[in-house]
């Protein structure tokens, strides 16, 4: 959390003019040099983890005195952060479990590589997976297995560009690649099979899975469109249709 966080979402979540959510901004800071004088201890509000302290401060005489002289700007300021704090630490909680099940996951690849003539692909459509509520978001669960099979089924190549090649894995001694969701998890509500199949699971090498992760839209679109072309097919027999611009408006966010 920062001056510059706090502003972006007061933009998002507030009809404030941008003067005012100048002002907010500011306000936070100078009650964060001034705490001491408040008589309270002397802390960053932005290293702030629980909502109580600012309570606290809204309840000080001295704090009180200073909010009168201001009109109550400082007041209005910390009651808008105290909401911004409830809501960054809501969607912290919700990104640390996304986390910690993407590193399970990875265990898992890394553990148990697959042989390709062992891969056993049927497309046909699934239930939709289980899932964990965490702040009314929904974390859905993924079969690691999938991933290592849809790779292995990729004979351990790039599905975009199958010359890249980096390295050899210390794990399997095959080309090193990623197994990577094309149509991402996040949006399962969405469908009424499961997306964590074997048809919506592609091998790509680890620049491309950053790319089309972390990617400009234009530097991505070419990967999106030839990874869809060739799954098209094998997602409608299992259960999933999804026009390109349906999938284009995942990966534009």
């Amino acid at each position: 959390m920062n001056t510059d966080t706090f502003a972006k979402w007061l933009e998002t979540h507030s009809n404030l003019k941008p003067y005012s959510i100048g002002r907010y901004s500011k306000a936070i800071e100078t009650i964060s040099s001034e705490i001491g004088d408040y008589g309270l201890q002397r802390i960053n509000l932005f290293n702030l983890t629980d909502t109580t302290f600012v309570d606290t401060i809204l309840n000080n005489s001295e704090f009180k005195k200073k909010n009168d002289k201001g009109n109550r700007m400082y007041s209005t300021a910390l009651k808008h952060f105290k909401k911004y704090m409830e809501q960054y630490y809501k969607d912290k909680e919700y990104t640390d479990e996304l986390l910690k099940e993407e590193q399970e996951f990875e265990k898992y690849l890394i553990d148990n590589p697959t042989e390709v003539n062992r891969v056993i692909i049927e497309d046909k459509p699934r239930e939709k997976p289980n899932y964990k509520s965490v702040n009314s978001k929904k974390v859905w669960s993924r079969n690691p297995k999938y991933a290592s099979e849809a790779v292995a089924d990729a004979n351990y190549l790039c599905e975009f560009d199958n010359q890249h090649k980096h390295f050899i894995s210390k794990y399997n001694a095959q080309n090193y690649v990623e197994a990577h969701h094309l149509i991402p998890m996040q949006y399962q509500e969405q469908f009424d099979c499961s997306l964590d199949i074997h048809a919506n699971i592609v091998s790509i090498c680890l620049v491309c899975h950053k790319k089309i992760h972390y990617g400009l839209f234009e530097d991505k679109k070419g990967i999106i469109d030839k990874l869809f072309n060739s799954r098209r097919e094998r997602l409608i027999k299992s259960g999933i249709d999804i026009n390109i611009n349906q999938l284009y408006s995942y990966y534009q966010d």
